[in-house]
């Protein structure tokens, strides 16, 4: 979605990862097909990329014949990455060095929900911003603490472009649609969709805490919201409560109102949460993990943890890759 000098067809190379979300990909190529539409034109085309010839069988469990694999993929304006849950785990040697080359050649590259994770380790994201999922955002900010992650909806910085996914692509790329060819020509693709406007990178996103949690009051949303932004250096609740301007007590009352519990125990579920997406998303050990989610020690998180989950830390890990061998060996 990077454009190119007028009058020229700009194409895109979607790359299917396994588990990639079929949401993101077909609004992504919807819109564009929709703007060629309106345009009454050929400003865009596409085609589907995958590693080789086998189905890339989407989140749904649908699968997708692909029309190139990475030996015989024709020129691309931009290629974009597409990930599931698990892009973590997509960043494959072969991946990487297809990448690298195509933007070494000038090609722009892209990445649609959790795909950042491939372009970060591809060394593709180095002094540039970039957003992914919200769900993985505390792991990938461990992982790649030097990289500029911001909250936004989708980032483009020179070449290289990130979405954290679901409709956030329309809105993505209908702003690369009025940057390349005019706000009205975005405006009635928009209108197309019906998609009421073009959302900004800042917009808040739609996984906010109000629709997200189903928290309604201001002021259990504002609580939340330092919790979450103090993992790793826990504060104290009546710090909490004085910066939400009530009193614990009443705060208490509060989060045992809405969410059904005490501030410290949803503080301690929001850390948790936090360590469980580290377990699962990166390679820190036990004890890096329990210091980066504000445990003291990794026999303190394990013991919160068994009993939040069920299972160890330990456990949970080699539960999670044995789970992905076996998904790699039946695909």
């Amino acid at each position: 979605m990077i454009p190119t000098d007028g009058g020229k067809t700009e194409r895109y190379g979607f790359l299917l990862c396994p588990g990639h979300p079929m949401l993101s990909v077909s609004a992504a190529i919807d819109t564009l097909a929709l703007a060629n539409y309106v345009g009454q034109k050929q400003l865009y085309s596409w085609c589907t990329i995958s590693q080789d010839a086998e189905p890339a069988q989407s989140m749904n469990g649908l699968s997708v014949q692909a029309d190139y694999t990475f030996r015989d993929t024709p020129p691309l304006t931009s290629v974009v990455v597409c990930c599931g849950v698990d892009g973590h785990l997509q960043a494959k040697p072969e991946v990487m060095s297809w990448l690298r080359r195509l933007r070494a050649s000038g090609t722009g590259v892209g990445a649609v929900s959790t795909g950042t994770w491939v372009l970060a380790r591809a060394g593709l994201l180095k002094g540039r911003r970039c957003t992914i999922h919200w769900e993985d955002r505390a792991p990938f900010r461990e992982t790649f603490p030097d990289l500029n992650l911001t909250d936004a909806l989708f980032e483009t910085d020179g070449p290289v472009f990130t979405c954290s996914g679901g409709t956030a692509v329309v809105d993505l790329a209908l702003t690369f649609v009025a940057a390349a060819h005019g706000i009205d020509l975005a405006n009635k693709v928009a209108e197309q969709l019906l998609h009421d406007a073009i959302r900004s990178p800042a917009a808040a996103s739609a996984l906010n805490h109000q629709r997200r949690l189903g928290i309604t009051n201001p002021h259990v949303r504002k609580a939340v919201k330092i919790m979450e932004r103090n993992l790793e250096d826990p504060i104290t609740l009546p710090e909490i409560a004085s910066r939400v301007g009530l009193s614990q007590r009443h705060l208490d009352r509060l989060f045992h109102s809405h969410l059904g519990r005490s501030p410290k125990r949803y503080y301690l579920e929001c850390r948790l949460r936090m360590a469980r997406s580290l377990v699962r998303q990166t390679d820190l050990s036990i004890i890096e993990t329990a210091m980066a989610c504000g445990f003291s020690s990794s026999s303190y998180l394990a013991k919160w943890y068994a009993r939040q989950f069920g299972t160890t830390p330990r456990e949970e890990r080699r539960a999670f890759a044995l789970e992905h061998l076996e998904e790699e060996g039946r695909s």
